[in-house]
């Protein structure tokens, strides 16, 4: 990975500590195929979303400053000092305290802002894209560098705090420059010769990643005949995803997207309202649509083709109940 230089002009350290602030920025994300699946070893395919950040600014630690207000997605927290870890209250908490510990600054007090565009609980990246902002801005304000692999490493942390037995996938996803590949704890860019339109849609229900997470390990550890076939089919439609996204080929590739559908419903995190806009999605012309994330809840992706028929995909999604939508080019997915 490229080495991820985090900083504001060249102010020696302690004259910023003392009087600047850092700022830090990550994007949300969304997985094309692989949920579940990756957490046991298979790869899976994600895209950045650039148009949906999480911005922070850190600043030392200020007297009369609220430690806690995890109102809505505008908060902040106080990190650092004695005994902080064992109150921390969100990954992005817990990553900061982990980099604080890492560049022996964990005597240091610092309070970080957030500011998150990327909806909770929908399996977009909002807790991994906070985690990587908070970590950029206070590595920016302690003028620390912080390259992609160490960042990573801290925000996973964040991660496991938020989410119990995370992939990864988030955190590599948040401060990717392009769609990736990823597989146990690595990513790669990922070639892309599609030139076609993911339009990502909220079921208007919050997801359960943990609960969804923990669910299909029960089914997989209870039926390791099922698990083996289930996680071997898994492996490849994410490869065949790949030769597709390479190749350019959207309708082979939507059919995929079908297959990956049917899987995860078999895996059981599907629900009534999943279902009804991966069929209005079909329905309305998009090669094909799935849940993306974790689900029990959060968002569906349909795979369309440019202009006027990702619009009607769009329009229909919005009549089966979309809560809100949002519009992805598979080659412009870049921060």
């Amino acid at each position: 990975m490229n080495s991820d230089r985090v900083r504001e002009g060249s102010r020696p350290t302690a004259e910023r500590a003392g009087e600047g602030h850092g700022t830090g920025r990550a994007h949300g994300k969304a997985i094309l195929l692989g949920e579940h699946t990756v957490v046991h070893g298979t790869p899976a395919i994600a895209f950045p979303l650039p148009a949906l950040s999480a911005r922070g600014v850190a600043h030392r630690d200020r007297p009369g400053v609220a430690r806690e207000n995890l109102a809505g997605q505008h908060f902040r927290f106080v990190a650092g000092g004695i005994g902080t870890q064992e109150r921390a209250s969100s990954g992005a908490h817990v990553a900061v305290e982990e980099a604080l510990r890492r560049w022996g600054l964990a005597g240091e007090v610092v309070e970080v802002a957030l500011d998150c565009e990327i909806p909770p609980a929908r399996g977009l990246g909002s807790s991994a894209a906070c985690a990587a902002a908070a970590v950029r801005a206070v590595a920016d304000l302690y003028d620390r560098t912080i390259d992609s692999d160490a960042l990573y490493e801290v925000v996973q942390c964040g991660e496991q705090f938020a989410h119990g037995r995370a992939s990864g996938v988030d955190a590599s996803t948040a401060v990717a420059n392009g769609p990736i590949w990823f597989r146990t704890g690595a990513a790669r860019e990922l070639a892309i010769g599609l030139d076609a339109t993911l339009v990502i849609a909220d079921t208007g229900v919050s997801g359960a990643t943990q609960h969804a997470v923990a669910a299909v390990r029960r089914k997989l550890e209870t039926d390791q005949r099922a698990a083996k076939r289930l996680l071997e089919r898994a492996t490849d439609l994410v490869e065949s995803a790949a030769a597709d996204l390479a190749a350019g080929h959207a309708e082979s590739l939507g059919k995929t997207l079908l297959e990956f559908q049917e899987l995860l419903t078999e895996l059981g995190v599907s629900t009534p309202e999943i279902d009804t806009l991966v069929t209005a999605a079909h329905d309305a012309g998009a090669f094909g649509a799935k849940l993306t994330g974790g689900g029990l809840g959060g968002c569906v992706l349909a795979l369309t083709d440019t202009g006027d028929d990702a619009a009607r995909v769009r329009a229909a999604l919005s009549r089966a109940g979309a809560a809100r939508t949002w519009i992805v080019p598979t080659r412009g997915a870049q921060p």
